[in-house]
């Protein structure tokens, strides 16, 4: 969290991470355009229209009549050939929304990233919550919740939204639990006065 007293502004940085085509730029795209904030999305693709380095951008939110909070939402490419570029886009997260591919003959890639995931976070001096979106539900035959917590040891303490990126399924509701956990985590560390 960086705290801006000039400009009475707060900065979340909230990071997407998790496989590749797990739906992580198609979250963050139907996030930026259900707030209207679509034209301040970037992305930073390669010539076949993948997400090469990262998506990136900022939604402002009141926190009240003189504080604004700017939420820098960011996404990790989950490609492997890019593999350095995601400990550069986690570094400063105060947050973290995985994105997990439901289909069964992805669960070994979930895992991978997400021991990846867990490896970064490890290094971290403080703890840094996260929150699992079990993306692409609507596919025949969608692993479910418990199936994967299983696959990937995955802790009870993190919580899990069964989500659909393309309808924005799950989306918000991840987003808005990942943000209060993040100011919680964030104010705690250093309060604004």
């Amino acid at each position: 969290m960086i705290i801006d007293y000039g400009n009475r502004t707060v900065g979340l940085k909230i990071v997407f991470f998790g496989p590749a085509m797990s739906g992580k730029t198609t979250a963050i795209r139907w996030l930026f355009s259900s707030l209207d904030y679509a034209d301040k999305l970037t992305s930073i693709e390669n010539t076949v229209g993948r997400t090469m380095f990262c998506d990136f951008g900022t939604i402002p939110f009141p926190l009240n009549e003189n504080w604004t909070v700017n939420a820098h939402v960011w996404s990790a490419t989950g490609q492997d050939f890019y593999r350095s570029t995601r400990e550069v886009v986690l570094v400063g997260a105060d947050g973290v929304i995985f994105m997990a591919d439901s289909q069964a003959t992805l669960l070994d890639e979930n895992l991978a990233s997400w021991k990846e995931l867990m490896s970064m976070i490890a290094e971290e001096e403080r703890p840094l919550p996260v929150v699992f979106c079990l993306n692409k539900q609507d596919l025949p035959g969608a692993v479910q919740e418990r199936h994967l917590r299983e696959h990937l040891r995955l802790p009870s303490s993190v919580p899990v939204f069964r989500s659909i990126a393309k309808d924005g399924y799950n989306i918000m509701e991840s987003f808005q639990f990942i943000f209060q956990a993040a100011m919680r985590a964030s104010v705690a560390a250093k309060p604004i006065s």
